[in-house]
């Protein structure tokens, strides 16, 4: 999700987070200014838990440093959107802004649990109104620069979905059987060694011509193997990395070599796989546009942004 959809959906982030925001200072404190407009600390702590899931699904640990200085610069660049937003003459939505607000009541329980709750972070509801009113600009400002000039025609979709074929195809999937040795974290080496050995045991089995299913249910030491071992169609990253590697290196009817994994030793066959079908840009047009206006979205974030940075006045640890 781009950060537009952030600054717009930063309401949501209080319905769980307002406590834990304004935890870390008083509410009132301010924390930086933007063009002599102060941001509170209390702004800076509602972008946390938001800001601490990206990094976290971006594989960096959200700890330390990076997580408030990040939490700055979406503050401070959410301040200069609604700014700029003010300067057009842009005028808050009042029933967008009251629909928002019911919003966040309804997840907190209600209106009174909801002033409860801010009362306890040392938050005024005027405080969460002027935040709400701030995303609503943001969202009207950004809303109607994508818009202008922007037109998703038949050329550009064509054109998108060839450059993006990946984007549009459904995914491969495998079915495989496995016959698994248990072996336990703190198994010792001779253990680990002797479920070793019964892998390979099987396996010299199944590439004997036994059936491959029966051996799995004799043998097979997993929670399936009454089913011979059955997998069932999964997709590529599904399994443990060393056991997906070795699925999806195998064709139809081939047996593994002994494959070890976290949860021990496995034999593996493949009984079938499925290769996905591309979905037709008849059915993938609304898709596109989707992410045709996410694409434009992005840019015009971006160049407003570093426009506005550019002669912006930020002061205290952000500037």
């Amino acid at each position: 999700m781009h950060r537009v959809f952030q600054w717009v959906m930063v309401v949501a982030l209080l319905i769980g987070g307002v406590a834990t925001a304004a935890a870390q200072r008083r509410s009132d404190e301010v924390a930086l200014t933007v063009n002599g407009e102060p941001i509170s600390a209390w702004e800076i702590g509602l972008l946390l838990p938001q800001i601490r899931s990206e990094l976290t699904t971006q594989g960096v640990d959200p700890k330390g440093d990076i997580l408030i200085r990040t939490a700055m610069k979406r503050a401070v660049e959410s301040r200069l959107l609604a700014q700029e937003a003010r300067r057009r003459g842009i005028e808050p939505n009042p029933v967008r802004i009251e629909e928002k607000l019911k919003t966040v009541a309804d997840g907190a329980g209600g209106r009174a649990d909801l002033e409860a709750e801010l009362i306890k972070a040392g938050v005024t509801y005027s405080q969460l109104r002027d935040t709400v009113v701030q995303a609503d600009l943001v969202q009207s400002l950004v809303e109607g620069e994508v818009g202008a000039g922007f037109e998703v025609t038949e050329e550009t979709v064509a054109t998108f979905y060839a450059e993006n074929p990946e984007l549009f195809k459904e995914a491969d999937r495998i079915h495989p059987r496995h016959i698994l040795f248990l072996v336990k974290s703190d198994a010792s080496s001779q253990e680990r060694e002797a479920a070793r050995k019964k892998a390979a045991e099987a396996h010299e089995r199944a590439m004997a011509g036994e059936d491959f299913a029966a051996l799995a249910a004799e043998l097979s030491e997993g929670p399936n193997a009454s089913r011979g071992g059955d997998l069932g169609f999964t997709v590529r990253g599904q399994m443990v990395a060393s056991f997906d590697d070795a699925v999806w290196a195998l064709k139809v009817g081939e047996i593994s070599e002994v494959v070890e994994s976290d949860l021990g030793f496995h034999v593996i066959k493949i009984e079938e796989i499925s290769i996905g079908e591309t979905v037709p840009i008849e059915e993938a047009r609304p898709l596109v546009e989707d992410l045709l206006r996410q694409q434009r979205t992005g840019q015009v974030l971006s160049d407003l942004i570093a426009q506005l940075r550019a002669s912006a006045d930020v002061r205290g640890p952000q500037g």
